[in-house]
């Protein structure tokens, strides 16, 4: 059984990494298109945390889905964590 809840926190891990590097991409295409005069004020090295909800409003249609689909995969994702009883502190996730 050790091995099966091992598979599942790999599982876990891969979720979250994807659903990181989707939110990447869709930063990215925000910032190459809505959000790109805003984007322009910004200097090279300069840092700026984005969160999900400064999306939620988007009128592009691709980040409309792809935000869609990372929802999808939030929800996945705690489903199988709650129904596996996986600790966060079991999941090692990637920086995106």
């Amino acid at each position: 059984m050790k091995a099966y809840r091992n598979r599942v926190i790999e599982s876990l891990q891969l979720l979250g990494d994807i659903r990181n590097q989707l939110f990447t991409q869709i930063v990215n295409i925000a910032s190459d298109g809505e959000l790109k005069e805003i984007m322009d004020v910004f200097e090279e090295g300069d840092c700026y945390e984005f969160e999900m909800d400064q999306f939620e409003n988007s009128k592009d249609i691709n980040i409309v889905k792809l935000m869609q689909l990372c929802k999808d995969i939030e929800l996945a994702f705690d489903s199988i964590q709650n129904v596996n009883a996986v600790g966060d502190e079991e999941i090692f996730l990637t920086a995106s």
